[in-house]
């Protein structure tokens, strides 16, 4: 009989995605790295795949499509305190510069779409 062990499983998880995703030098110069969809734990992706429905529907308003860009940065983030500081402190034209990025190079088919 296998036992499956959750130390194992989660270093499996980091060595395999450690490196993947889109890497972002923070405001205050800390590396953030924006993960992949895959690449999140429970929490997270399901925060990141409420956020990207709400920042590709065309029924949400333009406030609200902003929230969202905002909130899926952080939640993807490695470093979400220092992602929230710099989206915060960053226009919107650049915050969505950063969207854009991570949805081509992070994010799997579906993000694309």
């Amino acid at each position: 009989m296998t036992t499956l062990n959750y130390a194992d499983l989660a270093a499996e998880a980091e060595r395999k995605h450690t490196g993947n995703g889109l890497k972002f030098v923070a405001k205050n110069g800390k590396k953030v790295r924006l993960r992949r969809i895959e690449a999140l734990p429970g929490g997270d992706l399901k925060s990141a795949l409420a956020l990207l429905d709400l920042v590709q529907s065309k029924k949400v308003s333009n406030e609200r499509r902003i929230e969202a860009m905002t909130g899926l940065l952080v939640a993807v983030a490695s470093d979400k305190k220092s992602m929230r500081e710099s989206v915060d402190a960053l226009p919107l034209e650049q915050t969505m510069t950063v969207v854009e990025a991570w949805m081509e190079q992070a994010a799997p088919g579906e993000a694309a779409a």
